[in-house]
C-alpha cells in the first residue's frame, strides 16, 4: 500500500508555481523599446523623403524649355528664369546695348518659348566711292542693306547678297544703278549705268570726246538719278568775221520760217542747209551737231558769200531777213 513519506503540496492552478516548477522568464523587451525608438526616425524620414519627391515633382513642372535663337544658330534649353534676361544669362549668352533681344528682356518667360538674339556688327559700304560705317544686327549683306533702307537689286555689289556679316565687322563695295541721258548734238541715249563719274557713263555709252567738246556736268562729277549729260563738240574757229550788217537781219525770223525756229527738227538744222553747203562755209560734221549759234554763223557766213543774194539760198524764205 502506497504511503507517501512526505505531504505533496497541493497543486496551485493560480498565479503561485508549486515547490516542484522552477518560474518561467518573461521574455526581455529590447526589441519593443527599438521599434519605439526607431518608429520616430522612420517618420521622419519617410517625411523628408516625400518632401524631396514633391520639390523635384515641383521644381520639374516650373521649368520650361525654350529655344535660343543666338546669331542663326539655334539651342534647347530647360530654364527655371522669370524673365527673358535671366534666361540668357543663366545660359551664358551676353548682349549689349544696339544688340537687338526678343522678346524683350523684361518679358516674361513661356513654355516652348523661342528668344532671338542678334548681336550688333560695323558694316563698312562704300558706295559710289563714298565710304560710311553702320552698326547692323543683320546677319546677311542682303538683309542689312534692307536695314538700310536700301535696294539690293539697284546695286553692283562686290560680293553675293548673301554673305554673311561676321560680328567683327565686314567691308562691302557697292555701286548704285541710275537711269541717265546722254545729248550730244543730235543723238539721245537713254541709258542705266553704275559709272561713279560722267566720264565712266560716256565711256559705257561709247560716246567719244572730240578736241574742244564741252561735257556738261564735268567729267569727273558723280551723275545721280535722272542726270542729263550734254555733250557740245568744240566750235570750229570762227576765223572769218561777219559785217555788222549782216549780224543786224532777222535771223530769227528767217529760222522760224525755214524750220519753225528748231535747231534739231531735220538734218538741216535752223537754216535748212544741205551738207555740202554746210561743209563749203567751214562746217563740220552735220548742222543739227552743233548749237544754235553756230548754225547762225555758219548761215551768216553763206549770207556773205553769196553777196546778200538770199534767193539762192532761202528762194522762200529769205525775204523775211
Amino acid at each position: 500500500m502506497y504511503s507517501p513519506t512526505l505531504e505533496s503540496p497541493a497543486r496551485d492552478t493560480g498565479s503561485q508555481l508549486s515547490g516542484w516548477e522552477h518560474p518561467v522568464e518573461k521574455p526581455a523587451e529590447t526589441p519593443s523599446r527599438l521599434r519605439a525608438l526607431v518608429r520616430p526616425w522612420l517618420a521622419v524620414l519617410c517625411a523628408a523623403a516625400l518632401g524631396i519627391s514633391v520639390g523635384v515633382v515641383i521644381g520639374v513642372g516650373l521649368a520650361r524649355e525654350i529655344t535660343l535663337d543666338v546669331d542663326g544658330k539655334l539651342t534647347t534649353h530647360r530654364s527655371f528664369a522669370a524673365d527673358v534676361r535671366g534666361a540668357l544669362k543663366a545660359a551664358g549668352v551676353p548682349y549689349e546695348r544696339g544688340d537687338m533681344v526678343s522678346p524683350p528682356p523684361s518679358a516674361e518667360i513661356g513654355d516652348d518659348m523661342t528668344i532671338v538674339v542678334r548681336h550688333a556688327r560695323p558694316l563698312t559700304l562704300n558706295l559710289d566711292g563714298t565710304s560710311s560705317t553702320h552698326l547692323t544686327t543683320a546677319l546677311n549683306v542682303q538683309d542689312a542693306l534692307v536695314e538700310l533702307k536700301m535696294n539690293p537689286n539697284k546695286l553692283q555689289l562686290s560680293t553675293t547678297r548673301l554673305r554673311q556679316i561676321p560680328v567683327e565687322g565686314f567691308e562691302l563695295d557697292a555701286r548704285s544703278q541710275r537711269k541717265v541721258t546722254i545729248v550730244a548734238g543730235s543723238m539721245r541715249i537713254e541709258t542705266t549705268t553704275t559709272g561713279r563719274t560722267v566720264k565712266e557713263v560716256l565711256e559705257e555709252s561709247n560716246v567719244e570726246l572730240g578736241e574742244g567738246d564741252k561735257v556738261s556736268p564735268g567729267l569727273s562729277t558723280f551723275p545721280p538719278e535722272d542726270t542729263v549729260i550734254r555733250v557740245t563738240p568744240g566750235l570750229p574757229p570762227h576765223t572769218i568775221p561777219i559785217s555788222a550788217d549782216v549780224a543786224a537781219l532777222n535771223w530769227e525770223a528767217l529760222a522760224r520760217c525755214v524750220s519753225g525756229n528748231d535747231a534739231k527738227s531735220a538734218p538741216g538744222g535752223l537754216y535748212g542747209f544741205g551738207l555740202k553747203m554746210w561743209l563749203a562755209v567751214g562746217g563740220e560734221k552735220r548742222p543739227v551737231d552743233w548749237p544754235e549759234a553756230e548754225q547762225t554763223y555758219r548761215a551768216q557766213l553763206l549770207y556773205q558769200r553769196l553777196a546778200g543774194d538770199w534767193k539762192r539760198a532761202w528762194p522762200e524764205c529769205g525775204h523775211r531777213l
